[in-house]
């Protein structure tokens, strides 16, 4: 007998209202412990940035700063990197979840 696909909470397909969100991908058995969160903003000049951070949970980790000139660019971007969260089951076993208090 088959076992039956695990079901996991979708993310978002777009940043809530205050422009950031955060994650987190834990399975404490297999030492998994990772972050992500992804924020949007617009500089003084007007350039559309879409931050995202990374790394293990408690960690300094590592960060990129993207910059487009539309916001159309931007929330491109952002749903590129959110479809590839929500791949991580399929690459690393554990699906992330939103943080409550990140939003």
């Amino acid at each position: 007998m088959e076992d039956a696909p695990i079901l996991t909470p979708a993310l978002p397909h777009a940043l809530p209202s205050n422009g950031r969100l955060e994650m987190v991908a834990r399975d404490i058995a297999r030492n998994i412990n990772r972050r992500y969160s992804i924020e949007a903003s617009v500089d003084l000049f007007g350039a559309h940035l879409v931050e995202t951070s990374w790394g293990r949970f408690g960690s300094w980790g590592q960060s990129k700063r993207f910059a487009y000139m539309t916001q159309e660019e931007a929330q491109r971007a952002i749903r590129a990197h959110l479809r590839r969260r929500g791949g991580a089951p399929r690459r690393i076993g554990v699906a992330y979840q939103v943080i409550p208090g990140g939003q």
